[in-house]
C-alpha cells in the first residue's frame, strides 16, 4: 500500500511504501514521527477510504478535547494497494472502561458463556432463572444497595469520597437469591474472583469458555481476574486485551492490525508470546503494522520502515526501508547499530558488559 504527500505533525510529505501481508515494525527515536506515521495519518487515511471515520475516543477530558480541536489533520492520500484491505483494526493502550462495570469477563464476552452455564444448572432452570439474573448489570439479580458495583461512595464533608465495600453484598455484586446458584461448587461471585489460570482449570468442560481463556493466556494475561475492572488494567495490559478480543474472532484475512507500542512494560517471555499472536494474524493472511523501540521485534519483523534521524524538526523523513538485514546496514539510521545487534543476538560475556552508545 503506497501513501503519498503525508503531513502530520514533523512529517512533510512523505512517501511510504508498506508491504501488506506481513508484519512490518516502524522504528526510530522518540519524536521522530513514528506515531504521526501509523497512528494517526495511516489510520485516518485507511479508515476515510473504507468509508469508516476512526473510531471516537471516548476516554479523552475535556481539556484533551481541545487540544484535538486544534489538531491539524492530515494531508495525504493512499496511492494504491488498499484493495487488500478490507477492515482497519487499530489495537492501542487506550482505555477500555470508564467505571468498574466493565471487566475482563464482559469485554472480551467470555461472561455471556459463564452467565449461560449458571442458567443451564438445574437449580436456576427450577426458579426459571435466565441468563440476565447472573449479570450485574441487571436489577433482578444484582445487590440493590450498591446496584452491582460491590462498593459504595461515602460522602466526606471535607475531604474527597471514599469508596467502601458494600455493606449488603461486602463485594459479591449479586443479591442472596442469585448467590444460592451454583456451578460446580462456585457462585457467580466467586467465579468472577478466579484468574485466567484459574478459571483455565475449573472450565475445562466448557469450549466456549476455554476457547476466550486459551487466547488470554497465550497473550500473557493469565494472571488478571475475571471480574477485575477495566479501570485497573495498565496501558499494556488494555492494549493486549483487546488484541484478545480480536483474535478469538473468525479469521478471514484482509484485515490490517496497527498497533502503537505494544511491548511496552512487558517482560520479554510476554514479548514473545505476543509476536506468536502477530505472526498468527500475518498466517491467517492479515498485515500487521506496528510501532516498536524494542529491537528484537523489529529483528522478528518481516520489513522495517525507519523514521527519523532525529526527533521533532529533525525528523519526520524515511531514512531506510526494507527487511531487518538491509535497514541494519544503513549509515543514516540511528536505529541501524541496534538493530544490527539484535539481530547477531549475544555472542558472549563481553556483550552484556559492553556499553551501548548512540552514534
Amino acid at each position: 500500500m503506497r501513501l503519498e504527500n503525508v503531513s502530520r505533525n514533523n512529517l512533510k510529505q512523505v512517501d511510504c511504501d508498506i508491504p501488506l501481508g506481513v508484519m512490518t515494525t516502524v522504528t526510530g527515536i522518540s519524536g521522530s514521527g513514528k506515531s504521526s506515521l501509523v497512528s494517526q495519518a495511516l489510520v485516518e487515511l485507511v479508515a476515510g477510504a473504507l468509508g469508516a471515520a476512526p473510531s471516537a475516543r471516548d476516554d479523552v477530558d475535556g481539556e484533551a478535547g481541545l487540544e484535538d480541536a486544534t489538531a491539524v489533520p492530515t494531508e495525504g492520500r493512499i496511492a494504491g494497494g488498499l484493495e487488500g484491505v478490507r477492515r482497519l483494526i487499530e489495537v492501542d493502550q487506550k482505555p477500555i472502561g470508564r467505571t468498574p462495570r466493565s471487566n475482563l469477563a464482559t469485554y472480551t464476552g467470555l461472561f455471556d458463556h459463564v452467565r449461560a452455564l449458571f442458567a443451564a444448572t438445574p437449580e436456576a432452570r427450577k426458579r426459571r432463572y435466565d441468563a440476565g439474573r447472573f449479570s450485574f448489570n441487571v436489577a433482578k439479580g444484582r445487590c440493590p444497595r450498591c446496584e452491582g458495583e460491590g462498593f459504595v461512595m461515602v460522602e466526606l464533608l471535607f475531604l474527597p469520597s471514599v469508596y467502601a465495600p458494600c455493606p449488603d453484598c461486602h463485594g459479591a455484586r449479586y443479591n442472596p437469591k442469585t448467590l444460592e446458584i451454583t456451578y460446580n461448587g462456585k457462585t457467580i461471585a466467586e467465579v468472577l474472583a478466579l484468574t485466567v489460570e484459574q478459571a483455565w482449570d475449573f472450565f475445562g468442560d466448557a469450549p466456549n469458555v476455554c476457547r476466550s481463556l486459551k487466547v488470554l493466556r497465550e497473550v500473557g494475561l493469565n494472571y488478571l481476574r475475571l471480574g477485575q475492572p477495566a479501570t485497573e488494567f495498565s496501558g499494556g495490559e488494555a492494549q493486549r486485551v483487546k488484541l484478545a478480543t480480536e483474535l478469538q474472532r473468525a479469521q478471514r484475512g484482509g484485515a490490517l492490525y496497527v498497533l502503537d507500542e505494544p511491548t511496552t512494560g512487558l517482560h520479554p517471555t510476554d514479548v514473545e508470546r505476543l509476536l506468536g499472536q502477530l505472526n498468527a494474524l500475518v498466517d491467517a493472511g492479515s498485515s500487521v503494522i506496528l510501532v516498536d523501540h524494542d529491537m528484537k521485534v523489529a529483528a522478528a519483523s518481516d520489513w522495517v520502515i525507519d523514521i527519523g534521524p532525529g526527533a521533532g524538526d529533525e525528523g519526520g523523513r524515511i531514512v531506510a526501508t526494507g527487511p531487518p538485514a538491509k535497514v541494519a546496514e544503513s549509515r543514516v539510521s540511528r536505529t541501524a547499530l541496534y538493530l544490527d545487534r539484535a539481530l547477531r543476538g549475544p555472542t558472549g560475556p563481553s556483550d552484556q558488559s559492553e556499553g551501548i552508545s548512540p552514534r
